[in-house]
């Protein structure tokens, strides 16, 4: 429990590889809007709170949640045109905007970096340099946390391609717990979905993350460039819908712990760790500074985001980004109404 209170006062969580359909793209003229999303369930409770509480019905807009195969998924889609709108890790988000794909993010869900990178409690490997020639664990070769694995590496030193192992390992507890016995691996990068169950079952690690990490933006609502131009109420809508959800959930924990249960009950078998996950993922959603509303864009965080995945020798961030074509504040407002 000690290790879980650390793991949630220091806000190191997730967005992992969810399960679902090939998306197909979305319209607000007439018949089902698609949502993408980069992980099921208590990741993205304010997704589920909104459909069901009825927040997108009463935007006039069908919304059919669709769970995609990890942040970089989700950001494929989206700069794609298949989908109009999804919900990913930030991380996600800059190898798109290093080729100048127009996605941008329109409402910041939480504030705080989601991932963590660790290894077991009782490792040697102290130092992320120690890890050359090791294998890194990651939820999947498209999770959202493998831009910030390999920055991170980059950062010190060590060539991501040719100096580790990057694994996929999964999102389950067991599959990991079973992967660090084997010695299959040697560290594991993800988030609260891998990392809260975890420590459920005793686990004990030592984060690696460096602390400039550990501080920035990870969670966003994003929209296809062209979207954004041609259908900026669907994007209100969402990103209203969006906002309702959470403002209603701090306020009513237990009644949105029932609506997710019932949402998703095969991550509620363990009542006291489906708890836990929506409790912490509640909390990673609650402003900061609740006057400047839900949804808020601290774009400073998101310019200390882009250096720290633009140094190294093969870094994630290669080409100058402009933070001012990707960044769009003005449906904030908008949504908090």
């Amino acid at each position: 429990m000690k290790k879980i209170n650390f793991i949630v006062s220091l806000i190191l969580v997730f967005i992992l590889a969810g399960c679902g359909s090939q998306a197909t793209n979305s319209s607000s003229k007439g018949g089902k809007v698609q949502l993408l999303l980069a992980a099921e369930g208590t990741a993205m409770y304010y997704a589920y709170i909104a459909k069901e509480k009825g927040y997108f019905q009463n935007e006039g807009i069908d919304v059919e949640l669709v769970s995609g195969k990890g942040g970089t998924y989700v950001v494929q889609q989206v700069g794609a045109g298949t989908v109009d709108v999804g919900i990913t890790a930030v991380s996600a988000l800059l190898p798109a905007w290093d080729k100048g794909i127009d996605i941008q993010a329109v409402y910041q869900v939480n504030v705080k970096n989601l991932f963590d990178f660790m290894v077991p409690k009782n490792s040697p490997i102290t130092d992320i340099r120690q890890l050359k020639g090791k294998v890194i664990g990651i939820s999947d070769l498209g999770g959202g946390e493998v831009p910030m694995v390999r920055s991170i590496l980059t950062s010190a030193g060590l060539n991501p391609d040719r100096d580790v192992t990057l694994r996929a390992v999964g999102t389950e507890a067991t599959s990991i717990l079973a992967a660090f016995e084997k010695g299959a691996i040697h560290a594991y990068s993800g988030g609260a979905h891998d990392l809260i169950s975890l420590y459920a079952k005793g686990f004990e690690s030592t984060s690696l993350i460096p602390n400039g990490y550990k501080s920035l933006p990870s969670t966003a609502i994003i929209a296809n460039g062209k979207t954004v131009k041609e259908q900026p109420e669907l994007v209100e809508k969402i990103t209203r819908a969006v906002a309702k959800a959470t403002d209603f959930s701090i306020k009513n924990p237990n009644e949105a712990y029932n609506v997710m249960k019932k949402a998703v009950p095969e991550q509620y078998t363990d009542e006291k760790v489906g708890r836990l996950f929506l409790d912490t993922f509640i909390g990673l959603s609650t402003p900061l500074e609740p006057n400047k509303g839900y949804g808020y864009i601290y774009q400073d965080s998101w310019k200390k985001f882009v250096q720290q995945f633009s140094v190294g020798e093969n870094p994630v961030v290669k080409n100058k980004i402009d933070l001012t074509k990707y960044l769009n504040s003005s449906f904030i407002e908008k949504a908090n109404k």
